[in-house]
């Protein structure tokens, strides 16, 4: 009867479990379709100017900037979104940290990207490897800039909130592209390093 009575609450304890696994389970993807349904919503009610930004004149006073210098090209990653110095917060786009160099400049050129909102052009950036292409086409110089992933994934830091990501204004041109890290939380900076291996024009 014991024995019985042990086999019951066993088998109960099981299927509580399993009940249990299956409630969480339908709660978190309760919360995702709820995360997708907000951003689908942020999506259609944007401005106009965050999907379709006007781009830097380039006849305009030497040293002026606009919203859009430029745009980022990541082929093994399927990236092709505008580099804004305005807000990363914007639609298909990534942002130029304006306190690092310009593109194609001797020092590090930074580029902040989303993961998981705004259309999350660093959302695959976990799958760069070292040799990939990095593209940046400059509307200010007409110049097409291609650099190489030297690392990444070995530089993340979590620091980064009391020890912010600082930018070498010499030496060799360098890009870092930055982003959050884990995906969708920002505990921690996701650096990954590229060099600079030509320039063309466009």
């Amino acid at each position: 009867m014991r024995r019985n009575s042990i086999y019951a609450a066993i088998i109960c304890l099981f299927f509580v479990s399993i009940t249990s696994g299956i409630i969480i389970k339908a709660f978190e993807d309760y919360q995702a379709l709820e995360r997708s349904r907000v951003h689908l919503e942020n999506y259609r009610n944007a401005p106009r100017e965050l999907f379709d930004p006007v781009p830097s004149d380039p006849n305009t006073v030497a040293g002026s900037r606009g919203p859009v210098i430029g745009k980022l090209i990541i082929p093994s990653i399927g990236v092709s979104c505008w580099i804004r110095e305005d807000t990363v917060n914007a639609y298909e786009s990534v942002y130029h940290y304006p306190e690092s160099v310009m593109p194609g400049s001797a020092g590090d050129c930074g580029i902040l990207g989303h993961r998981t909102t705004y259309s999350g052009p660093f959302r695959r950036i976990g799958a760069l490897r070292r040799g990939d292409m990095v593209i940046i086409e400059d509307h200010l110089s007409s110049r097409r800039y291609v650099y190489v992933v030297t690392s990444n994934g070995d530089d993340i830091r979590w620091d980064y909130k009391v020890n912010p990501v600082r930018f070498a204004q010499n030496g060799e041109a360098r890009l870092m592209l930055i982003t959050c890290y884990p995906p969708g939380k920002k505990k921690a900076a996701w650096i990954t390093h590229c060099k600079l291996v030509r320039k063309e024009n466009i």
